[in-house]
């Protein structure tokens, strides 16, 4: 079973690649700015942290990392569902029938949420690292905002855009969205604490909290 758990924590990683394709194959490394992108690449190192050691019975990623990236995979697929223009009519398939949007947006939020709920051992996660994870979105809305009103540049999304929403709408939205994901992150480890300590396929071997 650990076997098949491998392979398919590897194919993740493929549609993982292939959604972030632009940036490693084509150096088009400005399109790091977009928070889907750094979920993909994410996503991509984890699971083949993950599947690497489902084959050679290694230890696990920590729960800390394996938790966040699974909430910023969950994010991102929330953002994309309520948030963000649908995906243009037409959009040419990228792999295996499936659009880029569909990929990145739909599936892969979904295939790491399962991973970590059927794949990885439980009870491992604490209740701060929901804080520790939502540093993370702090430090990117901070970022992309110094980027936009230093450099003039553009903001990856409409919801973090300074010009849009002047300051009093921008802190709006901060407290607003990072409430939110505080929240799910809180999620996460509940449901990390509420599972059976053994993971439901595979026998991993658990890494540390």
């Amino acid at each position: 079973m650990n076997v098949v758990v491998a392979l398919f924590r590897f194919f993740v990683v493929y549609l993982a690649l292939m959604g972030t394709r632009e940036i490693w194959r084509d150096g088009q490394v400005e399109d790091l700015l977009y928070f889907t992108n750094q979920s993909g690449i994410l996503l991509a190192v984890v699971m083949a942290w993950a599947g690497i050691a489902s084959l050679l019975r290694r230890t696990q990623p920590p729960a800390w990392f394996k938790g966040g990236v699974t909430l910023f995979l969950a994010i991102t697929g929330l953002v994309a569902y309520f948030v963000l223009d649908p995906e243009a009519a037409g959009t040419p398939d990228l792999t295996i029938g499936l659009t880029s949007g569909q990929i990145e947006h739909q599936l892969n939020p979904v295939l790491a949420f399962l991973d970590f709920l059927l794949l990885d051992p439980h009870r491992r996660t604490r209740w701060r690292y929901a804080w520790w994870w939502l540093t993370y979105l702090l430090a990117y809305v901070t970022f992309t905002t110094i980027r936009g009103t230093v450099w003039d540049l553009d903001y990856p999304y409409g919801f973090i855009d300074l010009d849009a929403h002047g300051w009093g709408g921008l802190l709006l939205n901060v407290v607003i969205y990072g409430t939110g994901f505080y929240l799910l992150g809180l999620l996460i480890v509940l449901i990390d604490k509420r599972m059976p300590k053994r993971a439901r396929f595979g026998t991993p071997v658990a890494g540390s909290s």
